[in-house]
């Protein structure tokens, strides 16, 4: 159920640099995220941070991410800080999730390393044109596991695999119906890293290109596959103070998707869209951020972004433009590796959301 992975993913695209902690005043970075000329920095930084959230599907949440980034080797001055977590909350509408995470950079950055597991019971709905147009309600139970190794190539391009499973049992309660689904997928990934620091570029370019297949020999019910394409450019303005951030997103479905395996609009591509209302096999989006940093640990963030789903449920969604546009404000509560957290507040076409954020939205 795509709710799950969504929740899921939020904190596996924060680990691969899309959804991470960004920074305002620091000294000269170099491209592994370390402060140039400092490496007698304390190794180890551990903050069990608080989740706070609202949309209308869910209600509100609260939760906890305790989290803690580190050097795997501390005499490795190229590499990131890596990360280990955890993530768990729970909803009005009784939803609950929970999950465990790790990103490992290893050997001066040449090996990056994902992995996380998780399980929850999500309640969420989707939308019908007919019979009659509706919300309809149903609730998931989920168990997912991921795993993504990648190691340099070629100055800043990165290959690598991954493997996704995830087992649904999922119940459509106002058409009482049913879908158990079991997915395993294996993939190829790609990425372009050019951003001058993992956790806060100023300026760079972040893009990924992930094909995933779920092929009858993986004992799939279905066979599909699955791209998708993000291309990220940061640039530095207002005396290198700022930070203008534009995202380019593609999602493609082909073969016989599942219900689960469709894209929905909301979440990093795009904010204000939180009832579920437009999915389909593809999807199409690009949104633009501005990134204010107005004070030593203190910024505030505004964008505006467009979306379109293909192939959708409903007829009358393809190719419907889809607005976004929002606001937030972000608070540094790791001042060394400058990880941020706080709140959006976005609107879309006829729905809105709150998002709580541990760093930027990509």
């Amino acid at each position: 159920m795509k709710k799950v992975q969504k929740l899921a993913l939020l904190v596996l695209l924060l680990l691969i640099g899309s959804d991470l902690c960004y920074a305002q005043g620091l000294p000269s970075m170099g491209g592994g995220g370390q402060m140039d000329g400092d490496t007698s920095a304390q190794n180890f930084r551990f903050v069990p941070i608080p989740y706070i959230n609202y949309d209308r599907s869910l209600g509100f949440s609260i939760g906890a991410i305790p989290m803690a980034m580190y050097k795997v080797n501390p005499s490795d001055t190229v590499s990131p800080a890596s990360i280990s977590g955890l993530f768990g909350m729970y909803t009005s509408n009784e939803s609950w999730f929970a999950m465990a995470f790790q990103m490992l950079f290893m050997k001066e950055d040449n090996w990056r390393f994902i992995g996380a597991a998780g399980l929850g019971s999500i309640n969420f709905q989707f939308y019908l044109e007919a019979p009659v147009s509706s919300f309809i309600d149903y609730n998931t139970q989920a168990d997912f596991l991921f795993l993504q190794a990648q190691r340099r190539i070629h100055k800043r391009i990165y290959g690598g695999v991954n493997m996704i499973w995830m087992d649904f049992s999922t119940r459509f309660g106002d058409i009482e119906q049913s879908q158990d689904v079991s997915l395993t997928g294996i993939g190829l990934v790609a990425t372009l890293d050019t951003r001058d620091n993992v956790y806060y570029p100023y300026k760079g370019v972040f893009s990924n290109i992930n094909y995933t297949s779920f092929p009858f020999l993986l004992d799939n019910r279905q066979e599909s596959n699955k791209i998708e394409f993000d291309l990220t450019q940061y640039n530095a303005v207002a005396n290198k103070r700022d930070v203008i951030a534009v995202r380019a997103y593609m999602g493609l479905g082909i073969g016989d998707l599942t219900f689960q395996q469709q894209f929905i609009v909301g979440q990093t591509d795009i904010r204000g869209y939180t009832q579920g209302k437009y999915r389909g096999n593809y999807l199409l989006a690009g949104q633009g951020e501005y990134r204010w940093n107005f004070g030593t640990r203190m910024s505030a963030v505004g964008f505006f972004g467009l979306a379109t789903v293909f192939e959708s449920i409903n007829e009358n969604a393809d190719g419907e433009i889809l607005p976004g546009i929002g606001a937030g404000f972000r608070y540094d509560v790791i001042e060394e590796y400058h990880m941020n957290a706080g709140m959006d507040l976005a609107f879309g076409k006829d729905d809105w959301g709150i998002y709580f954020r541990i760093g930027e939205a990509f």
